[in-house]
């Protein structure tokens, strides 16, 4: 049987929406247009889909199936004071934003949250990407089970609290170790040492490992052993790097404890 396409309305072009635009698009999704505030990026979105856009809320088309607000946060709730459309399916993406932030909006809501980060220019392999879903009713889910099957088939039923809880564990693994990248990216470029590249087949074995292994049992490093010789030697080096001291301080401590290793 073959998948039914639907009328879309994407609220947002960002990174998000993008990626979700250019993805419905290929699986035959009309997309009707493009809401965006911001006329630079609803235009590049515009001509990649090849859409009309406003930046006009007022102006949104009313003619969709489905309405998809890929919008930061905090706007989710300035639409549901203001955007009005009832009985038509209106979705959101965020992680941590609970669904009944659309309720003011239409009776018939939900959630399609997918679990990746995303940067405009480089690909995501939508094949492996798990959806959270969620939606106000039997209807809308069936209705967002057909959108989201479309676009990957790993789908797992969420509830709000509970994308939170997986919106947490997310952050931690995504935004925060691209922070670890970023801390040991500048500190070699300060160095005047350009070998970061050395690293990435080290972040690739890591990320291998626990796909098979609970991260507790294949930590390694001085912090775990206790090796305070070659701790002392690092501190040393990150002197002139408060930033990158206090997070190596920090997680050399805290990896100590889990270990009972001993404290510095």
């Amino acid at each position: 049987m073959e998948t039914p396409h639907f009328k879309i309305v994407i609220i947002g072009a960002g990174n998000v929406a993008t990626h979700l635009a250019n993805r419905l698009k290929k699986k035959g999704h009309n997309i009707l247009q493009i809401v965006s505030r911001s006329a630079e990026n609803a235009k590049v979105l515009s001509l990649q889909i090849g859409a009309p856009f406003v930046t006009d809320i007022k102006k949104i088309n009313k003619q969709a199936d489905i309405y998809l607000l890929c919008v930061p946060d905090d706007e989710i709730e300035k639409l549901n004071k203001t955007l009005k459309l009832p009985k038509k399916l209106i979705l959101h993406t965020s992680g941590s934003v609970g669904m009944l932030a659309l309720k003011n909006i239409s009776t018939n809501i939900g959630v399609l949250y997918p679990l990746q980060s995303f940067s405009k220019h480089v690909k995501v392999s939508f094949a492996s990407l798990p959806l959270l879903v969620e939606a106000s009713n039997a209807a809308s889910l069936q209705q967002l089970k057909t959108l989201a099957t479309s676009l990957s088939k790993h789908l797992h039923e969420v509830n709000s609290a509970g994308r939170l809880k997986v919106h947490v564990a997310a952050t931690m693994v995504n935004n925060f170790t691209n922070y670890l990248y970023h801390l040991s990216y500048d500190f070699l470029s300060k160095e005047r040492n350009n070998y970061f590249h050395l690293l990435l087949p080290l972040i690739k074995q890591t990320a291998k490992k626990i796909k098979t292994n609970k991260p507790s049992t294949v930590q390694t490093g001085p912090a775990k052993r206790g090796d305070e010789k070659t701790i002392k030697k690092h501190l040393h080096l990150l002197e002139k790097y408060p930033e990158q001291k206090k997070v190596y301080e920090l997680f050399t401590s805290l990896i100590k404890k889990k270990y009972n290793a001993r404290e510095l």
